[in-house]
């Protein structure tokens, strides 16, 4: 009986490693300001569009800003940014309604098209974001009975909860991610986001491992069967 228990056991490690052995994280997406170290994620720092943005702030410098206790917290590997150091929850500056346009880039390989990426966003107010001008998350509607935008957007995307949501469309080479922040009931304004790209396996790869596995039980098997 228990050398029937341990051979169970070791075709679970075998066949879930199969199961589990299908992609690879290939990058970490991260939001953090450009006068602030990289985090350690394989995209560039957040940078702002003042020329396309409703307050014109002459830079696309970005910077740091704290959540303080209205928003959620940061999220891994990232920081909640603006184009001002003190439009966050802490500060007294009145940001006005409008849009604020954000990006960060960063480059994949050959292959790039059979990838996926899983991001996760907070905003204040709201936010839709674009994947090489495409839209891959609308932003929440507009504020009335449904949506009162008391701190910021009542549903998400918004600076309470975060939401998490999976997208392809990626190119091989540079790619762009653009976050239009949507100033809706005044106040405060920021970004977060942190995600990660991962690449599905070659064919030839879970063959092999399919293959060295499916040895390995038979190997197992008679073993076992010629041990009893």
């Amino acid at each position: 009986m228990k050398k029937c228990s341990r051979f169970a056991f070791v075709c679970t490690l075998l066949f879930g490693g199969l199961v589990t052995a299908h992609a690879d994280t290939i990058l970490l997406l991260g939001s953090y300001g450009t006068s602030s170290s990289n985090p350690g994620v394989g995209n560039s720092a957040t940078t702002y569009d003042p020329l396309n943005s409703t307050v014109n702030s002459g830079s696309t410098s970005t910077f740091n800003i704290s959540p303080g206790a209205v928003w959620h917290s940061a999220l891994g590997s990232s920081s909640w940014v603006s184009f001002n150091a003190a439009t966050g929850p802490t500060s007294g500056l009145v940001v006005p309604n409008g849009d604020y346009i954000y990006s960060t880039t960063f480059n994949l390989g050959a292959t790039a098209a059979a990838d996926t990426g899983t991001l996760s966003v907070l905003a204040d107010d709201t936010v839709s974001i674009f994947l090489n001008g495409a839209l891959i998350l609308q932003s929440a509607g507009p504020m009335g009975p449904s949506n009162s935008y008391a701190k910021c957007s009542d549903v998400g995307p918004n600076c309470i909860t975060p939401l998490t949501f999976n997208f392809t469309g990626f190119t091989a080479g540079l790619n762009t991610l653009t976050f239009d922040v949507k100033q809706v009931n005044l106040v405060n304004e920021g970004l977060d986001f942190s995600g990660s790209i991962t690449s599905p396996m070659p064919e030839p790869l879970p063959l092999v491992l399919l293959g060295t596995g499916l040895l390995g039980l038979v190997g197992l098997s008679r073993r076992y069967l010629a041990a009893e």
